[in-house]
Protein backbone atom coordinates (compact mmCIF):
# COMPACT_ATOMS: atom_id res chain seq x y z
CA UNK A 1 0.00 0.00 0.00
CA UNK A 2 1.03 3.38 -0.81
CA UNK A 3 -1.05 4.76 1.78
CA UNK A 4 -2.89 3.47 4.26
CA UNK A 5 -6.92 4.29 3.86
CA UNK A 6 -8.32 5.59 7.42
CA UNK A 7 -11.95 6.01 8.44
CA UNK A 8 -12.18 7.59 11.75
CA UNK A 9 -15.64 6.80 14.34
CA UNK A 10 -15.90 9.28 16.86
CA UNK A 11 -15.46 12.72 16.02
CA UNK A 12 -14.82 13.78 19.94
CA UNK A 13 -12.21 15.26 22.00
CA UNK A 14 -10.11 12.01 21.37
CA UNK A 15 -11.22 11.68 17.28
CA UNK A 16 -10.14 15.36 16.63
CA UNK A 17 -6.25 14.28 18.75
CA UNK A 18 -6.45 11.03 16.41
CA UNK A 19 -7.28 13.34 12.83
CA UNK A 20 -4.81 15.97 13.95
CA UNK A 21 -1.79 13.08 13.97
CA UNK A 22 -2.75 11.25 11.07
CA UNK A 23 -2.51 15.20 9.06
CA UNK A 24 1.52 14.96 10.34
CA UNK A 25 1.68 11.37 8.52
CA UNK A 26 -0.13 12.61 5.10
CA UNK A 27 1.87 11.13 3.00
CA UNK A 28 1.05 8.02 4.41
CA UNK A 29 -2.11 8.00 5.87
CA UNK A 30 -5.48 9.16 4.32
CA UNK A 31 -8.24 9.58 5.73
CA UNK A 32 -11.18 8.32 3.88
CA UNK A 33 -13.95 8.74 6.20
CA UNK A 34 -15.60 9.59 9.51
CA UNK A 35 -18.60 9.17 11.49
CA UNK A 36 -20.08 10.34 14.41
CA UNK A 37 -23.65 10.12 15.72
CA UNK A 38 -23.47 13.87 15.72
CA UNK A 39 -23.76 14.56 11.92
CA UNK A 40 -23.43 18.16 12.59
CA UNK A 41 -19.83 17.81 14.72
CA UNK A 42 -18.78 15.72 12.36
CA UNK A 43 -19.52 17.52 9.39
CA UNK A 44 -17.87 20.26 10.88
CA UNK A 45 -15.08 18.21 11.81
CA UNK A 46 -14.34 16.25 8.14
CA UNK A 47 -14.41 20.10 7.12
CA UNK A 48 -11.62 21.32 9.10
CA UNK A 49 -9.54 18.36 8.62
CA UNK A 50 -10.42 18.04 4.98
CA UNK A 51 -12.04 14.61 5.10
CA UNK A 52 -14.29 13.75 1.89
CA UNK A 53 -16.79 11.61 3.18
CA UNK A 54 -19.34 12.28 6.31
CA UNK A 55 -21.64 9.32 7.90
CA UNK A 56 -24.03 9.03 10.91
CA UNK A 57 -24.26 5.49 10.84
CA UNK A 58 -20.95 4.01 11.40
CA UNK A 59 -22.27 1.06 9.41
CA UNK A 60 -22.01 3.25 6.50
CA UNK A 61 -18.32 3.78 6.88
CA UNK A 62 -17.46 -0.15 7.79
CA UNK A 63 -19.12 -0.62 4.24
CA UNK A 64 -17.02 1.53 2.09
CA UNK A 65 -14.00 -0.66 0.37
CA UNK A 66 -12.02 2.29 0.07
CA UNK A 67 -11.24 1.89 3.72
CA UNK A 68 -8.42 -0.30 4.78
CA UNK A 69 -8.88 0.10 8.25
CA UNK A 70 -10.83 1.69 11.34
CA UNK A 71 -9.34 4.14 14.18
CA UNK A 72 -12.73 3.54 16.98
CA UNK A 73 -12.53 7.01 19.30
CA UNK A 74 -15.91 6.36 21.19
CA UNK A 75 -16.88 6.07 24.76
CA UNK A 76 -15.56 2.88 26.51
CA UNK A 77 -18.53 0.91 26.51
CA UNK A 78 -18.86 1.00 22.64
CA UNK A 79 -15.35 -0.05 21.82
CA UNK A 80 -15.88 -3.94 21.62
CA UNK A 81 -19.34 -3.37 19.45
CA UNK A 82 -17.69 -1.23 17.29
CA UNK A 83 -14.84 -3.46 17.16
CA UNK A 84 -16.35 -6.39 16.08
CA UNK A 85 -18.60 -4.96 13.35
CA UNK A 86 -14.62 -3.19 11.81
CA UNK A 87 -13.57 -6.49 11.83
CA UNK A 88 -17.17 -8.33 9.94
CA UNK A 89 -16.05 -5.96 7.69
CA UNK A 90 -12.61 -6.84 7.11
CA UNK A 91 -10.76 -3.62 8.39
CA UNK A 92 -7.98 -3.75 10.80
CA UNK A 93 -8.85 -1.44 14.24
CA UNK A 94 -6.69 0.50 16.12
CA UNK A 95 -9.16 1.92 19.49
CA UNK A 96 -8.53 4.29 21.88
CA UNK A 97 -7.53 2.91 25.47
CA UNK A 98 -8.51 1.16 27.52
CA UNK A 99 -9.49 -1.87 24.95
CA UNK A 100 -12.55 -2.73 26.23
CA UNK A 101 -14.84 -2.67 29.75
CA UNK A 102 -14.27 -5.81 30.34
CA UNK A 103 -11.46 -9.31 30.00
CA UNK A 104 -14.23 -10.95 28.25
CA UNK A 105 -14.88 -8.26 25.53
CA UNK A 106 -11.05 -7.81 25.41
CA UNK A 107 -10.79 -11.32 24.53
CA UNK A 108 -13.79 -11.09 21.76
CA UNK A 109 -11.71 -8.33 20.28
CA UNK A 110 -8.88 -10.34 20.15
CA UNK A 111 -10.59 -13.39 18.86
CA UNK A 112 -12.28 -11.34 16.16
CA UNK A 113 -8.92 -10.18 15.22
CA UNK A 114 -7.42 -13.16 14.62
CA UNK A 115 -10.53 -14.78 13.24
CA UNK A 116 -10.12 -12.07 10.60
CA UNK A 117 -6.71 -12.20 10.00
CA UNK A 118 -7.19 -8.32 11.16
CA UNK A 119 -4.43 -6.48 13.36
CA UNK A 120 -5.60 -5.07 16.70
CA UNK A 121 -4.34 -2.31 18.20
CA UNK A 122 -4.51 -0.03 21.24
CA UNK A 123 -3.35 3.27 21.72
CA UNK A 124 -0.75 3.71 24.64
CA UNK A 125 1.26 6.45 24.03
CA UNK A 126 3.61 5.65 26.86
CA UNK A 127 5.13 1.99 25.65
CA UNK A 128 7.03 4.42 22.97
CA UNK A 129 8.51 7.36 25.64
CA UNK A 130 12.07 7.41 25.37
CA UNK A 131 12.25 6.43 28.66
CA UNK A 132 10.24 3.19 27.88
CA UNK A 133 11.99 2.16 25.13
CA UNK A 134 15.38 2.71 26.59
CA UNK A 135 13.89 0.07 29.63
CA UNK A 136 13.14 -2.12 27.04
CA UNK A 137 16.19 -2.28 25.29
CA UNK A 138 18.04 -2.24 28.73
CA UNK A 139 16.26 -5.78 29.78
CA UNK A 140 16.55 -7.02 25.92
CA UNK A 141 20.61 -6.43 26.20
CA UNK A 142 20.06 -8.58 29.83
CA UNK A 143 21.59 -5.86 31.32
CA UNK A 144 18.62 -6.08 34.08
CA UNK A 145 18.66 -9.97 34.37
CA UNK A 146 15.97 -11.53 35.63
CA UNK A 147 13.01 -9.10 36.53
CA UNK A 148 10.93 -9.90 39.28
CA UNK A 149 9.22 -6.80 40.47
CA UNK A 150 8.02 -3.88 39.06
CA UNK A 151 5.55 -0.65 40.50
CA UNK A 152 3.52 0.58 38.32
CA UNK A 153 2.74 4.37 40.25
CA UNK A 154 1.24 7.24 39.08
CA UNK A 155 -0.42 10.13 41.14
CA UNK A 156 -2.39 13.11 40.24
CA UNK A 157 -2.81 15.86 43.16
CA UNK A 158 -6.42 17.01 41.82
CA UNK A 159 -7.34 15.35 38.20
CA UNK A 160 -10.23 14.05 38.58
CA UNK A 161 -12.53 14.86 35.29
CA UNK A 162 -15.56 16.92 35.32
CA UNK A 163 -15.74 17.56 39.05
CA UNK A 164 -12.02 19.21 39.23
CA UNK A 165 -12.83 21.50 35.87
CA UNK A 166 -12.24 19.81 32.39
CA UNK A 167 -13.91 17.08 30.80
CA UNK A 168 -17.24 15.38 30.35
CA UNK A 169 -19.83 13.73 33.03
CA UNK A 170 -19.27 10.25 31.24
CA UNK A 171 -15.51 10.13 32.46
CA UNK A 172 -17.19 9.78 35.41
CA UNK A 173 -20.03 7.29 35.29
CA UNK A 174 -19.52 3.39 35.20
CA UNK A 175 -21.92 2.69 33.11
CA UNK A 176 -19.76 4.73 30.28
CA UNK A 177 -16.40 4.45 31.59
CA UNK A 178 -16.12 0.97 33.31
CA UNK A 179 -14.70 3.07 36.24
CA UNK A 180 -12.29 6.15 37.37
CA UNK A 181 -8.61 6.46 37.75
CA UNK A 182 -7.74 2.54 36.88
CA UNK A 183 -9.49 3.02 33.50
CA UNK A 184 -8.73 6.55 32.40
CA UNK A 185 -5.01 6.41 33.27
CA UNK A 186 -3.46 3.31 34.87
CA UNK A 187 -4.07 1.44 31.62
CA UNK A 188 -1.71 3.83 30.03
CA UNK A 189 1.05 2.42 33.06
CA UNK A 190 0.09 -1.35 33.19
CA UNK A 191 0.28 -0.77 29.60
CA UNK A 192 4.24 0.19 29.58
CA UNK A 193 4.53 -2.16 32.09
CA UNK A 194 3.17 -5.49 30.26
CA UNK A 195 5.07 -4.11 27.51
CA UNK A 196 8.66 -4.18 29.05
CA UNK A 197 7.54 -7.81 31.14
CA UNK A 198 6.20 -9.50 28.18
CA UNK A 199 2.79 -9.80 28.26
CA UNK A 200 2.99 -12.33 31.06
CA UNK A 201 -0.27 -14.13 31.75
CA UNK A 202 -1.79 -12.74 35.42
CA UNK A 203 -2.23 -15.02 38.31
CA UNK A 204 -3.72 -13.30 40.99
CA UNK A 205 -4.91 -9.82 42.26
CA UNK A 206 -5.38 -8.27 45.93
CA UNK A 207 -6.56 -4.67 45.57
CA UNK A 208 -8.37 -1.97 46.83
CA UNK A 209 -10.64 1.66 45.12
CA UNK A 210 -11.34 4.61 47.09
CA UNK A 211 -13.61 7.24 46.70
CA UNK A 212 -12.31 10.15 49.73
CA UNK A 213 -11.43 13.46 48.89
CA UNK A 214 -14.50 15.90 48.71
CA UNK A 215 -15.20 17.71 45.28
CA UNK A 216 -17.97 20.57 44.50
CA UNK A 217 -21.42 18.99 45.37
CA UNK A 218 -23.05 20.84 42.03
CA UNK A 219 -20.61 19.05 39.90
CA UNK A 220 -21.11 15.70 41.80
CA UNK A 221 -24.81 15.79 41.17
CA UNK A 222 -24.53 16.87 37.92
CA UNK A 223 -22.03 14.10 36.94
CA UNK A 224 -23.40 11.24 38.69
CA UNK A 225 -19.91 10.11 40.03
CA UNK A 226 -19.91 6.86 41.03
CA UNK A 227 -16.29 5.70 40.08
CA UNK A 228 -13.02 5.29 42.15
CA UNK A 229 -10.56 8.39 42.70
CA UNK A 230 -7.78 6.07 43.51
CA UNK A 231 -7.04 2.55 42.73
CA UNK A 232 -4.01 0.43 44.37
CA UNK A 233 -3.18 -3.72 44.33
CA UNK A 234 -0.49 -6.16 44.37
CA UNK A 235 -0.50 -8.62 41.19
CA UNK A 236 1.31 -11.79 40.67
CA UNK A 237 2.14 -12.49 37.16
CA UNK A 238 3.66 -15.69 35.16
CA UNK A 239 7.01 -16.09 35.43
CA UNK A 240 7.30 -15.18 39.22
CA UNK A 241 7.16 -11.12 38.69
CA UNK A 242 4.86 -9.39 40.98
CA UNK A 243 3.67 -5.65 39.88
CA UNK A 244 2.24 -3.18 42.53
CA UNK A 245 0.11 -0.64 41.31
CA UNK A 246 -0.97 2.75 42.16
CA UNK A 247 -3.08 4.91 40.57
CA UNK A 248 -4.75 8.51 41.18
CA UNK A 249 -6.81 11.00 39.65
CA UNK A 250 -6.39 12.74 43.29
CA UNK A 251 -4.51 12.32 46.42
CA UNK A 252 -3.05 14.60 49.14
CA UNK A 253 0.28 13.61 48.45
CA UNK A 254 3.00 14.68 45.65
CA UNK A 255 1.95 14.49 41.74
CA UNK A 256 4.03 12.66 39.44
CA UNK A 257 5.04 9.05 37.97
CA UNK A 258 6.93 6.86 39.73
CA UNK A 259 7.46 3.66 37.73
CA UNK A 260 10.33 1.11 38.62
CA UNK A 261 11.12 -2.21 37.14
CA UNK A 262 14.16 -4.44 39.52
CA UNK A 263 16.43 -7.60 38.10
CA UNK A 264 18.95 -8.89 39.98
CA UNK A 265 21.74 -7.73 38.22
CA UNK A 266 19.90 -3.96 37.63
CA UNK A 267 17.03 -1.87 38.41
CA UNK A 268 15.54 1.49 36.71
CA UNK A 269 13.69 4.20 37.81
CA UNK A 270 11.82 5.73 34.74
CA UNK A 271 10.99 9.19 35.55
CA UNK A 272 13.50 10.85 36.08
CA UNK A 273 15.03 7.90 34.48
CA UNK A 274 18.21 6.54 36.96
CA UNK A 275 19.90 2.80 36.25
CA UNK A 276 21.04 1.23 39.35
CA UNK A 277 23.50 -1.27 39.22
CA UNK A 278 26.09 -2.93 41.11
CA UNK A 279 29.79 -3.51 39.16
CA UNK A 280 32.62 -5.86 40.45
CA UNK A 281 31.13 -4.40 44.90
CA UNK A 282 30.15 -1.33 43.82
CA UNK A 283 26.77 -0.23 43.85
CA UNK A 284 25.85 2.57 41.09
CA UNK A 285 23.66 5.21 39.78
CA UNK A 286 23.68 6.17 36.53
CA UNK A 287 22.16 8.17 33.54
CA UNK A 288 21.95 7.84 29.82
CA UNK A 289 22.28 10.41 27.10
CA UNK A 290 19.12 8.71 25.77
CA UNK A 291 18.37 11.93 23.12
CA UNK A 292 22.14 10.60 21.55
CA UNK A 293 21.00 7.20 21.49
CA UNK A 294 17.86 7.38 20.19
CA UNK A 295 19.56 10.13 17.04
CA UNK A 296 22.25 7.49 15.85
CA UNK A 297 19.68 4.54 16.13
CA UNK A 298 17.32 6.80 14.23
CA UNK A 299 20.22 7.64 11.81
CA UNK A 300 21.93 4.39 11.35
CA UNK A 301 18.22 2.02 11.70
CA UNK A 302 15.33 4.58 9.90
CA UNK A 303 12.57 2.13 10.81
CA UNK A 304 13.22 3.21 14.24
CA UNK A 305 10.88 6.05 13.40
CA UNK A 306 8.20 3.15 13.44
CA UNK A 307 8.12 3.58 17.03
CA UNK A 308 8.20 7.41 17.68
CA UNK A 309 4.26 7.35 18.92
CA UNK A 310 1.08 4.55 19.14
CA UNK A 311 -0.51 5.82 16.02
CA UNK A 312 2.50 5.89 13.62
CA UNK A 313 3.65 3.11 14.83
CA UNK A 314 0.26 1.23 14.09
CA UNK A 315 0.53 2.68 10.28
CA UNK A 316 3.93 1.67 10.19
CA UNK A 317 3.39 -1.76 11.06
CA UNK A 318 -0.09 -2.32 8.79
CA UNK A 319 2.57 -0.48 5.54
CA UNK A 320 4.62 -3.29 6.66
CA UNK A 321 7.71 -0.99 7.75
CA UNK A 322 8.42 -2.28 11.09
CA UNK A 323 6.79 -5.37 13.32
CA UNK A 324 3.58 -5.01 15.36
CA UNK A 325 3.88 -4.30 19.02
CA UNK A 326 0.43 -6.57 20.21
CA UNK A 327 -1.13 -3.83 22.04
CA UNK A 328 -4.48 -5.81 21.61
CA UNK A 329 -2.64 -8.25 23.88
CA UNK A 330 -1.27 -5.85 26.08
CA UNK A 331 -4.73 -4.53 26.26
CA UNK A 332 -5.90 -7.79 27.45
CA UNK A 333 -3.94 -8.08 30.18
CA UNK A 334 -4.93 -4.41 31.16
CA UNK A 335 -8.29 -5.62 31.21
CA UNK A 336 -7.55 -8.26 33.04
CA UNK A 337 -5.75 -6.53 35.65
CA UNK A 338 -8.25 -3.92 36.22
CA UNK A 339 -11.05 -6.04 35.93
CA UNK A 340 -9.46 -8.01 39.15
CA UNK A 341 -8.94 -4.76 40.98
CA UNK A 342 -12.32 -4.22 41.13
CA UNK A 343 -13.76 -7.62 41.88
CA UNK A 344 -10.76 -7.77 44.95
CA UNK A 345 -11.81 -4.45 45.94
CA UNK A 346 -15.45 -5.66 46.12
CA UNK A 347 -15.17 -8.60 47.58
CA UNK A 348 -12.35 -7.87 50.52
CA UNK A 349 -9.98 -10.59 49.27
CA UNK A 350 -7.67 -11.26 46.42
CA UNK A 351 -8.90 -13.39 42.97
CA UNK A 352 -7.85 -15.50 40.72
CA UNK A 353 -7.95 -14.76 37.59
CA UNK A 354 -9.17 -17.35 35.13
Amino acid sequence: MKKLRVGVIGTGMIGKHHLGQYQQMASEVEVVAVADIREDEARRVAEAYGVPNVFKDYRKLLAMDEIDAVDVCLHNALHCPVTLDAFAAGKHVYCEKPLALSSREAQKMNDAAAKAGKHLGMQCGTIFSREVQTTKYLINQGHLGKVYYAKASNYRRRGRPYVDGYGTPPFVQKEHAGGGALMDMAVYHLGLMMFLLDSPEVLTVSGSTFQELDMDEKRRRESHYDVEELGVALVRLAGGVTLAVEEAWAIHGEAGSRHQVYGDKGGVRLNPFTFYTNLSGIDGDMTFDMDGWAYRQGQLHPETAGYASSQQHWVWGLLGRVPMINTGQIGLRVCQITEAIYKSAEKGKEVVVK
